[in-house]
């Protein structure tokens, strides 16, 4: 009886062990969550968090994966429509300064209810030009209630948008535009016309304050 015992109490531990290991093994996340959606597109290796301050700071509460900088709109058009509610994504970070090897962007699913969390999520100011986050966000709120804007790219210094119909007045529009960014002309297209024409060709905008 001691024999069958020993043998008993054995099996009762592999199995113990074994469904342990299942439940360590088990790594891929619930279906229909922001974790699951963004690995199961990207096949990329998940993180619990994303960055702001070009890679410096950690924010925990989201998720991101990291994709080549070429890819990371077309990904992100991917899963727009599948982001669960209550969450927002975007492209964030491009350009980490805290870790060099990291090569390419962060594709971010967070916390939000608009587009203009999006900026918030990222932290996005103008501190040289003495814009806040707030007042670059209340700018954008202007824009989108004119012409309509659709966010989809912002990091520390930049934000990315397209634009859901031209301005009326795109000369009027591109003046506005360069005093609320200067940068974009000043170091960047080189006058108010070049702006006005990128601007009108591609139905895009890039703001970029250094």
């Amino acid at each position: 009886m001691r024999k069958y015992g020993a043998i008993g109490r054995m099996l009762a531990f592999l199995l113990a062990v074994s469904g342990l290991n299942a439940c360590v093994r088990t790594t891929t996340p619930p279906q229909g969550t922001p974790q699951a959606l963004l690995a199961a597109v990207t096949k990329s290796d998940l993180r619990d968090y994303w960055t702001n301050d070009f890679g410096r700071a950690k924010r925990t509460g989201g998720y991101s994966v990291i994709v080549p900088v070429e890819r990371a709109q077309a990904l992100l058009e991917s899963i727009r429509g599948q982001v669960p509610s209550g969450y927002v994504a975007f492209v964030g970070t491009t350009h980490n300064l805290d870790d060099p090897s990291i090569k390419g962007a962060e594709l971010v699913m967070a916390p939000g209810q608009d587009q203009f969390d999006i900026v918030r999520l990222a932290a996005t100011d103008a501190v040289n030009h003495g814009k806040t986050t707030d007042q670059i966000i209340e700018e954008l709120k202007r824009w989108d209630a004119q012409f309509g804007i659709d966010i989809w790219q912002a990091e520390t210094d930049t934000i990315q948008l397209k634009l859901k119909s031209l301005p009326e007045d795109l000369p009027a529009f591109s003046q506005r535009m360069y005093e609320f960014c200067p940068d974009i002309v000043d170091q960047g297209v080189g006058d108010i016309e070049s702006l006005q024409a990128a601007v009108e060709q591609d139905g895009a905008i890039f703001l970029w304050w250094d």
